[in-house]
Protein backbone atom coordinates (compact mmCIF):
# COMPACT_ATOMS: atom_id res chain seq x y z
CA UNK A 1 0.00 0.00 0.00
CA UNK A 2 1.18 3.51 -0.71
CA UNK A 3 2.34 5.85 1.98
CA UNK A 4 -0.45 7.63 3.84
CA UNK A 5 0.73 10.99 2.57
CA UNK A 6 -0.30 9.93 -0.92
CA UNK A 7 -3.63 8.48 0.19
CA UNK A 8 -4.82 11.45 2.22
CA UNK A 9 -6.52 14.13 0.15
CA UNK A 10 -5.86 17.84 0.52
CA UNK A 11 -6.21 20.79 -1.84
CA UNK A 12 -9.05 22.71 -3.40
CA UNK A 13 -11.29 22.35 -6.39
CA UNK A 14 -14.91 22.05 -7.49
CA UNK A 15 -17.19 19.42 -8.93
CA UNK A 16 -20.18 19.49 -11.24
CA UNK A 17 -21.60 16.66 -9.19
CA UNK A 18 -21.84 18.93 -6.16
CA UNK A 19 -24.30 21.17 -7.99
CA UNK A 20 -26.94 18.49 -7.50
CA UNK A 21 -26.41 18.70 -3.75
CA UNK A 22 -26.19 22.48 -3.53
CA UNK A 23 -29.32 22.72 -5.65
CA UNK A 24 -31.35 20.51 -3.33
CA UNK A 25 -34.39 22.66 -2.59
CA UNK A 26 -35.13 20.64 0.52
CA UNK A 27 -31.55 20.64 1.81
CA UNK A 28 -30.03 17.65 3.56
CA UNK A 29 -31.88 17.73 6.88
CA UNK A 30 -29.73 15.36 8.95
CA UNK A 31 -26.80 16.35 11.10
CA UNK A 32 -23.70 14.43 10.01
CA UNK A 33 -20.37 14.04 11.77
CA UNK A 34 -17.13 12.62 10.45
CA UNK A 35 -15.67 10.07 12.84
CA UNK A 36 -13.40 7.03 12.69
CA UNK A 37 -14.88 5.62 15.92
CA UNK A 38 -17.00 2.93 14.15
CA UNK A 39 -13.90 1.79 12.26
CA UNK A 40 -11.89 1.69 15.49
CA UNK A 41 -14.69 -0.35 17.11
CA UNK A 42 -14.49 -2.81 14.22
CA UNK A 43 -10.81 -3.45 14.86
CA UNK A 44 -11.37 -3.65 18.61
CA UNK A 45 -13.89 -6.43 18.12
CA UNK A 46 -11.44 -8.15 15.76
CA UNK A 47 -9.10 -8.76 18.68
CA UNK A 48 -11.18 -11.88 19.38
CA UNK A 49 -11.02 -13.06 15.78
CA UNK A 50 -9.71 -16.52 14.94
CA UNK A 51 -7.46 -15.09 12.22
CA UNK A 52 -3.93 -14.45 13.60
CA UNK A 53 -3.38 -11.63 11.10
CA UNK A 54 -6.57 -9.78 12.06
CA UNK A 55 -5.84 -10.32 15.74
CA UNK A 56 -2.37 -8.83 15.33
CA UNK A 57 -3.75 -5.76 13.53
CA UNK A 58 -6.44 -5.35 16.18
CA UNK A 59 -3.83 -5.45 18.91
CA UNK A 60 -1.75 -2.83 17.09
CA UNK A 61 -4.78 -0.56 16.68
CA UNK A 62 -5.66 -0.92 20.35
CA UNK A 63 -2.15 0.05 21.44
CA UNK A 64 -1.78 3.00 19.07
CA UNK A 65 -5.24 4.46 19.62
CA UNK A 66 -4.28 5.04 23.25
CA UNK A 67 -1.71 7.50 21.91
CA UNK A 68 -4.22 9.12 19.53
CA UNK A 69 -7.57 9.46 21.36
CA UNK A 70 -8.60 12.35 19.10
CA UNK A 71 -9.15 9.87 16.26
CA UNK A 72 -12.04 8.33 18.22
CA UNK A 73 -13.87 11.67 18.49
CA UNK A 74 -15.72 13.58 15.76
CA UNK A 75 -13.07 15.04 13.45
CA UNK A 76 -13.32 18.60 12.17
CA UNK A 77 -9.62 19.34 11.68
CA UNK A 78 -7.89 17.52 8.77
CA UNK A 79 -4.64 17.94 10.65
CA UNK A 80 -5.78 15.17 13.02
CA UNK A 81 -5.52 12.68 10.15
CA UNK A 82 -2.14 13.99 9.04
CA UNK A 83 -0.71 13.71 12.53
CA UNK A 84 -1.64 10.03 12.69
CA UNK A 85 -1.05 8.93 9.11
CA UNK A 86 0.31 5.51 9.95
CA UNK A 87 -2.60 4.57 12.20
CA UNK A 88 -5.17 5.85 9.70
CA UNK A 89 -3.51 3.68 7.07
CA UNK A 90 -3.91 0.62 9.30
CA UNK A 91 -7.56 1.45 10.04
CA UNK A 92 -8.34 1.79 6.34
CA UNK A 93 -7.02 -1.69 5.60
CA UNK A 94 -10.44 -2.96 6.75
CA UNK A 95 -11.81 -1.80 3.39
CA UNK A 96 -8.80 -1.40 1.11
CA UNK A 97 -7.02 -4.65 0.34
CA UNK A 98 -3.31 -4.02 -0.37
CA UNK A 99 -3.43 -6.36 -3.40
CA UNK A 100 -6.06 -4.13 -5.07
CA UNK A 101 -4.64 -0.79 -4.03
CA UNK A 102 -3.25 0.10 -7.44
CA UNK A 103 -6.21 -1.26 -9.46
CA UNK A 104 -9.40 -0.61 -7.50
CA UNK A 105 -11.53 2.53 -7.38
CA UNK A 106 -12.31 3.27 -3.75
CA UNK A 107 -12.50 6.14 -1.28
CA UNK A 108 -13.35 6.87 2.34
CA UNK A 109 -15.82 9.73 2.50
CA UNK A 110 -17.53 12.05 4.95
CA UNK A 111 -21.05 10.59 5.38
CA UNK A 112 -23.56 11.84 2.80
CA UNK A 113 -21.29 14.64 1.57
CA UNK A 114 -19.63 12.91 -1.41
CA UNK A 115 -16.27 14.28 -0.35
CA UNK A 116 -13.39 11.89 0.13
CA UNK A 117 -10.44 12.24 2.46
CA UNK A 118 -8.63 9.00 1.59
CA UNK A 119 -8.57 7.22 -1.77
CA UNK A 120 -6.81 4.69 -3.94
CA UNK A 121 -4.52 6.02 -6.71
CA UNK A 122 -6.96 5.19 -9.58
CA UNK A 123 -9.81 6.89 -7.70
CA UNK A 124 -7.80 10.05 -7.16
CA UNK A 125 -6.49 10.10 -10.71
CA UNK A 126 -9.70 9.44 -12.63
CA UNK A 127 -12.68 10.30 -10.45
CA UNK A 128 -11.73 12.97 -7.93
CA UNK A 129 -10.75 16.61 -7.79
CA UNK A 130 -7.81 17.72 -5.69
CA UNK A 131 -10.03 18.47 -2.70
CA UNK A 132 -11.61 15.01 -2.69
CA UNK A 133 -14.88 15.87 -4.40
CA UNK A 134 -16.13 13.60 -7.16
CA UNK A 135 -15.77 14.63 -10.77
CA UNK A 136 -18.44 14.14 -13.40
CA UNK A 137 -22.18 14.43 -13.24
CA UNK A 138 -25.18 12.25 -12.57
CA UNK A 139 -27.68 12.33 -15.41
CA UNK A 140 -30.69 12.54 -13.11
CA UNK A 141 -32.91 15.39 -12.01
CA UNK A 142 -31.28 17.36 -9.18
CA UNK A 143 -34.34 17.05 -6.95
CA UNK A 144 -34.37 13.30 -7.49
CA UNK A 145 -30.68 13.00 -6.58
CA UNK A 146 -31.43 14.87 -3.35
CA UNK A 147 -34.39 12.58 -2.63
CA UNK A 148 -32.22 9.49 -3.07
CA UNK A 149 -29.66 10.89 -0.65
CA UNK A 150 -32.34 11.52 1.98
CA UNK A 151 -33.84 8.10 1.30
CA UNK A 152 -30.55 6.34 2.01
CA UNK A 153 -30.22 8.31 5.24
CA UNK A 154 -33.70 7.31 6.38
CA UNK A 155 -33.05 3.68 5.45
CA UNK A 156 -29.98 3.81 7.71
CA UNK A 157 -31.99 5.32 10.58
CA UNK A 158 -34.67 2.65 10.28
CA UNK A 159 -32.11 -0.14 10.23
CA UNK A 160 -29.92 1.10 13.08
CA UNK A 161 -32.55 2.33 15.54
CA UNK A 162 -35.77 0.53 14.61
CA UNK A 163 -34.45 -2.80 13.37
CA UNK A 164 -36.22 -2.43 10.03
CA UNK A 165 -34.43 -3.49 6.86
CA UNK A 166 -35.86 -1.25 4.15
CA UNK A 167 -34.10 -1.59 0.82
CA UNK A 168 -33.47 1.33 -1.45
CA UNK A 169 -31.70 0.14 -4.56
CA UNK A 170 -31.23 2.70 -7.27
CA UNK A 171 -28.17 2.40 -9.51
CA UNK A 172 -26.19 5.62 -9.66
CA UNK A 173 -24.02 5.91 -12.77
CA UNK A 174 -21.30 8.53 -12.90
CA UNK A 175 -20.09 9.56 -16.38
CA UNK A 176 -16.62 11.09 -16.26
CA UNK A 177 -14.66 12.51 -19.18
CA UNK A 178 -11.40 10.67 -19.79
CA UNK A 179 -8.46 13.06 -19.61
CA UNK A 180 -6.57 11.37 -22.44
CA UNK A 181 -9.32 10.65 -24.99
CA UNK A 182 -12.00 13.17 -24.04
CA UNK A 183 -14.57 10.34 -24.18
CA UNK A 184 -16.94 9.53 -21.36
CA UNK A 185 -16.27 6.59 -19.06
CA UNK A 186 -19.11 5.32 -16.89
CA UNK A 187 -18.86 4.11 -13.29
CA UNK A 188 -21.46 2.61 -11.01
CA UNK A 189 -21.24 3.99 -7.48
CA UNK A 190 -21.59 1.56 -4.57
CA UNK A 191 -21.84 2.98 -1.04
CA UNK A 192 -21.01 1.06 2.12
CA UNK A 193 -22.56 2.54 5.28
CA UNK A 194 -21.61 -0.19 7.73
CA UNK A 195 -19.25 2.23 9.51
CA UNK A 196 -21.89 4.94 10.02
CA UNK A 197 -23.64 4.98 13.39
CA UNK A 198 -27.00 6.63 14.05
CA UNK A 199 -27.72 8.35 17.33
CA UNK A 200 -31.09 9.66 18.51
CA UNK A 201 -31.04 13.14 20.01
CA UNK A 202 -33.27 12.81 23.02
CA UNK A 203 -35.99 10.16 23.23
CA UNK A 204 -36.33 7.92 20.17
CA UNK A 205 -39.38 9.05 18.19
CA UNK A 206 -42.01 6.29 18.15
CA UNK A 207 -42.77 4.71 14.79
CA UNK A 208 -46.54 4.27 14.29
CA UNK A 209 -47.47 0.65 13.59
CA UNK A 210 -49.65 1.54 10.62
CA UNK A 211 -46.71 3.18 8.82
CA UNK A 212 -44.27 0.26 8.86
CA UNK A 213 -45.69 -1.54 5.86
CA UNK A 214 -45.60 1.64 3.77
CA UNK A 215 -42.05 2.72 4.51
CA UNK A 216 -40.49 0.91 1.58
CA UNK A 217 -42.63 2.86 -0.87
CA UNK A 218 -42.22 6.15 1.00
CA UNK A 219 -38.44 6.41 1.29
CA UNK A 220 -38.31 9.13 -1.36
CA UNK A 221 -41.26 11.06 0.09
CA UNK A 222 -39.54 13.73 2.19
CA UNK A 223 -42.71 15.32 3.54
CA UNK A 224 -44.11 12.00 4.74
CA UNK A 225 -40.91 10.84 6.44
CA UNK A 226 -40.07 14.15 8.06
CA UNK A 227 -43.52 14.24 9.62
CA UNK A 228 -43.18 10.90 11.43
CA UNK A 229 -39.38 10.91 11.91
CA UNK A 230 -38.09 14.50 12.20
CA UNK A 231 -34.50 14.45 10.89
CA UNK A 232 -33.27 16.89 13.51
CA UNK A 233 -33.78 14.12 16.06
CA UNK A 234 -30.93 12.06 14.58
CA UNK A 235 -27.17 12.30 14.10
CA UNK A 236 -25.32 10.27 11.45
CA UNK A 237 -21.75 9.74 12.60
CA UNK A 238 -18.89 7.80 11.03
CA UNK A 239 -17.29 7.23 7.67
CA UNK A 240 -18.74 6.05 4.35
CA UNK A 241 -16.81 3.92 1.88
CA UNK A 242 -17.39 4.33 -1.82
CA UNK A 243 -16.41 1.84 -4.49
CA UNK A 244 -16.74 2.55 -8.19
CA UNK A 245 -17.04 -0.14 -10.84
CA UNK A 246 -16.50 0.73 -14.48
CA UNK A 247 -19.56 -0.11 -16.59
CA UNK A 248 -18.64 1.73 -19.78
CA UNK A 249 -19.26 -1.34 -21.98
CA UNK A 250 -22.76 -1.86 -20.59
CA UNK A 251 -23.65 1.81 -20.90
CA UNK A 252 -22.44 1.92 -24.51
CA UNK A 253 -24.60 -1.07 -25.39
CA UNK A 254 -27.60 0.42 -23.61
CA UNK A 255 -27.17 3.70 -25.48
CA UNK A 256 -26.95 1.85 -28.78
CA UNK A 257 -30.10 -0.12 -28.02
CA UNK A 258 -31.99 3.04 -27.15
CA UNK A 259 -30.92 4.66 -30.41
CA UNK A 260 -31.88 1.62 -32.48
CA UNK A 261 -35.26 1.26 -30.78
CA UNK A 262 -36.05 4.79 -31.87
CA UNK A 263 -37.65 4.01 -35.26
CA UNK A 264 -36.79 7.45 -36.56
CA UNK A 265 -33.11 6.61 -36.15
CA UNK A 266 -33.54 3.80 -38.66
CA UNK A 267 -36.05 5.05 -41.23
CA UNK A 268 -34.84 8.66 -41.35
CA UNK A 269 -31.75 9.33 -43.45
CA UNK A 270 -30.81 12.33 -41.29
CA UNK A 271 -31.15 10.48 -37.99
CA UNK A 272 -29.38 7.46 -39.47
CA UNK A 273 -26.32 9.58 -40.26
CA UNK A 274 -26.51 11.18 -36.80
CA UNK A 275 -26.55 7.74 -35.20
CA UNK A 276 -23.31 6.81 -36.96
CA UNK A 277 -21.60 10.13 -36.30
CA UNK A 278 -22.61 9.91 -32.64
CA UNK A 279 -20.37 6.88 -32.29
CA UNK A 280 -17.34 9.04 -32.97
CA UNK A 281 -18.28 11.50 -30.25
CA UNK A 282 -19.33 9.12 -27.47
CA UNK A 283 -17.56 5.80 -27.86
CA UNK A 284 -13.99 4.48 -28.01
CA UNK A 285 -12.52 3.55 -31.42
CA UNK A 286 -13.07 -0.19 -31.01
CA UNK A 287 -16.71 0.34 -30.17
CA UNK A 288 -17.17 2.77 -33.06
CA UNK A 289 -16.18 0.10 -35.59
CA UNK A 290 -18.46 -2.50 -34.00
CA UNK A 291 -21.41 -0.12 -33.79
CA UNK A 292 -21.03 1.12 -37.35
CA UNK A 293 -20.92 -2.45 -38.69
CA UNK A 294 -24.09 -3.22 -36.71
CA UNK A 295 -25.83 -0.11 -38.00
CA UNK A 296 -24.96 -0.84 -41.63
CA UNK A 297 -26.34 -4.36 -41.34
CA UNK A 298 -29.55 -3.37 -39.55
CA UNK A 299 -31.63 -1.22 -41.99
CA UNK A 300 -32.35 -3.80 -44.75
CA UNK A 301 -34.28 -5.99 -42.27
CA UNK A 302 -36.27 -3.12 -40.75
CA UNK A 303 -39.45 -2.47 -42.68
CA UNK A 304 -40.04 -2.42 -46.42
CA UNK A 305 -40.15 1.32 -46.91
CA UNK A 306 -36.38 1.67 -47.15
CA UNK A 307 -34.19 0.19 -49.88
CA UNK A 308 -30.84 -1.44 -49.25
CA UNK A 309 -29.15 1.66 -50.67
CA UNK A 310 -29.82 3.49 -47.38
CA UNK A 311 -27.91 0.94 -45.28
CA UNK A 312 -24.59 2.70 -45.73
CA UNK A 313 -25.30 6.42 -46.11
CA UNK A 314 -21.70 7.37 -46.40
Amino acid sequence: MQEQGEALITGSGSSDLQAALRGDVWGFPFRTEFSLAPLIDFWTRASHDTSPARTAIARLVGEQILQAPELASPITDPGVLERHRGLVDVLMSAEFAPALWEQGYGAAMIPFQLRGFYATPPMRRDLMHDDGRLKGYINLDETFVAAIRRGYAYALVLKRLYGLAVDLEYPLILPVSDGDTGLDRHFRLLFDWQFVDVEARGALPPLPDDTREHLGAKLLDAAYLEKILPPDRFVLRGVTFLKAIEVTDQEVLSALKRDLIDRESIVSQTRFVELQSGCARRWPPGWRRTVRRSIRRSPPSIGSARSSRTASPG
